[in-house]
């Protein structure tokens, strides 16, 4: 009678565990239906895509390359070329600046290990900063326009992102000149609104914003050709060493599919077995 007392409650035990087991499997019903995952990425040189592969950890191989994103990748250079195909395309997956969002239509974001962008979570995997850089000694519309940044600009960084300093009341010296602003297009939309802002404050500036990518901006910013680079990744040893560099605001990377895709959020290690072409169905992550 003991024994059958013992060998019952075994029983039970081992199938609540083989229960809890199939509970705790991640089944996401019509993932089988979205056939092969069409994979878009930044190009190379965007600050983006270098912060997206370093965090999610592909970035390097033997073979130089920037890191290991498939050959099979649709690229596109721009946040709102990646959201144009997810918001189409009922397969792709795609990753995008959090401030690119408030433009989207019929796409969703997925959460990250659990983790949801937005949400202002520390533990959100994709965070990043945005910097702007220079070289040498900055002029003096220059040095007014960047204590803006970091002053009442901060206000306009919270609409879309995370502040890095408080906002504070700002009061212009109202110089006279020209400021060419240039590289990651992530950093563009912000950088445009804080432009506009600060020449209400001195209307005696015209600042140029031009959009292309992090490395571009960089360099340029070596080479004089912009007076202020802009940057979505963090600086490399080498250009720490050649140029001045602030931090204007923190962002998320948003990983975003087509609304009508079932998935709700996928593991960091999933999003690497994707994008480096492991993964190549939607179907896998399901076994």
């Amino acid at each position: 009678m003991i024994l059958t007392g013992i060998f019952s409650v075994l029983i039970v035990s081992g199938c609540g565990s083989q229960k809890e087991a199939e509970t705790s499997k991640q089944f996401t019903e019509g993932l089988d239906q979205l056939g092969k995952i069409h994979i878009v990425s930044r190009e190379e040189g965007s600050g983006t895509r270098s912060t997206f592969a370093e965090l999610a950890d592909f970035q390097k191989n033997d073979e130089g390359r920037t890191d290991l994103t498939s050959a099979d990748a649709q690229i596109a250079d721009n946040a709102e070329a990646v959201m144009a195909v997810a918001e189409n395309d009922v397969s792709a997956i795609g990753y995008v600046s959090l401030g690119a969002l408030k433009n989207a239509e019929n796409i969703k974001t997925l959460a990250i290990n659990g983790k949801k962008v937005g949400e202002g979570e520390k533990t959100y995997p994709l965070q990043r900063t945005f910097y702007l850089a220079y070289s040498g000694k900055l002029s003096e519309p220059e040095q007014d326009f960047l204590t803006y940044i970091h002053g009442a600009g901060q206000e306009i960084v919270a609409e879309s992102y995370t502040p890095v300093a408080k906002n504070s009341s700002f009061l212009s010296g109202k110089q006279k000149g020209h400021i060419t602003v240039g590289g990651s297009t992530s950093v563009t939309p912000l950088m445009e609104e804080l432009a506009k802002d600060y020449m209400t404050y001195n209307p005696n500036v015209v600042i140029t914003v031009e959009a292309s990518d992090s490395t571009d901006g960089l360099t340029k910013a070596m080479e004089g050709t912009f007076d202020i680079g802009m940057s979505s990744r963090d600086l490399k040893d080498y250009e720490q060493e050649l140029l001045n560099y602030e931090a204007i605001a923190e962002d998320e990377i948003a990983v975003i599919v087509n609304a009508d895709n079932p998935l709700e959020d996928i593991s960091l290690e999933n999003l690497k077995r994707i994008f480096t072409g492991e993964i190549q169905s939607w179907e896998e992550l399901n076994q």
